[in-house]
């Protein structure tokens, strides 16, 4: 899978946290309004997302910072909402978004079910309710809005996050650590780093462009255990002749 940058802090965002499978990273939303469209639906609670996709949202949050970052259906980033340590006690200004927020288990849970959407409230009690417009996003702990949970704005910096912005070094580190593929892009072009295990206790790392294509652009074989991140952070793999280390500023995440 894709890594995600922060665009807050620079941290990379992985869909299964650290360490994998126990803390959640993905989160489900949807306003109140569209749930109670499907509440009057006939669908079951595992086809919900296979008939109705743009009534959901997806949250990504940062472990290290807490920031969420808004995917919508597409996967097209539509904002990324920063928490604050001060809670407002300021109404939030209307308009803004309201509805159900589920953590990744809690929605995988209600997913695997045969239940209507109308039951969900009823055998799956302990979601979230989040609440957010332009400026603000407030999570609470009923739908009556009384028990707010915390409280985030949201930032406007620009959300291109580089291997510049969260340093070479954290970068070597994904490449080092994870165990699939490693996915970015660079002057709009998409690449893919993977390490392959082969014989002789080697491993073949494989730099594809337009990984859809499988071009191969650069290939070497290390040691299992030997730290291959410097050479190829310094391999001439881009067409223009550049390598990682040279063009860090410019390959998005």
């Amino acid at each position: 899978m894709a890594v995600l940058g922060c665009g807050f802090c620079g941290y990379q965002i992985r869909y299964h946290g650290e360490p994998e499978g126990t803390e959640p990273v993905e989160h489900i939303f949807t306003t109140i309004n569209n749930w109670r469209g499907l509440e009057k639906s006939t669908l079951t609670a595992d086809w919900l997302e296979n008939e109705h996709e743009e009534f959901f949202t997806y949250a990504l949050r940062c472990k290290r910072c807490g920031t969420f970052t808004f995917l919508n259906y597409l996967l097209d980033n539509i904002g990324a909402y920063t928490p604050v340590e001060n809670f407002s006690a300021a109404p939030m200004q209307e308009p803004f978004d309201f509805g159900p927020f589920w953590d990744d288990f809690q929605w995988f849970d209600i997913t695997e079910t045969d239940i209507t959407a109308a039951e969900v409230f009823t055998k799956f009690p302990g979601n979230r309710w989040l609440a957010k417009n332009e400026t603000e996003m407030r999570l609470y702990g009923d739908a009556a809005r009384t028990k707010c949970i915390a409280q985030f704005v949201r930032f406007r910096r620009p959300a291109k996050v580089t291997v510049a912005t969260m340093t070479l070094d954290a970068f070597k580190k994904i490449l080092r650590e994870y165990n699939d593929e490693i996915d970015f892009s660079y002057k709009k072009t998409c690449y893919e780093v993977i390490k392959e295990q082969i014989d002789g206790g080697k491993i073949k790392i494989i730099v594809n462009e337009d990984f859809d294509l499988h071009i191969l652009k650069y290939s070497a074989t290390v040691d299992a255990g030997a730290d291959f991140t410097d050479d190829l952070c310094n391999a001439k793999i881009f067409p223009d002749g550049k390598s990682i280390a040279e063009a860090q500023a410019e390959i998005e995440l």
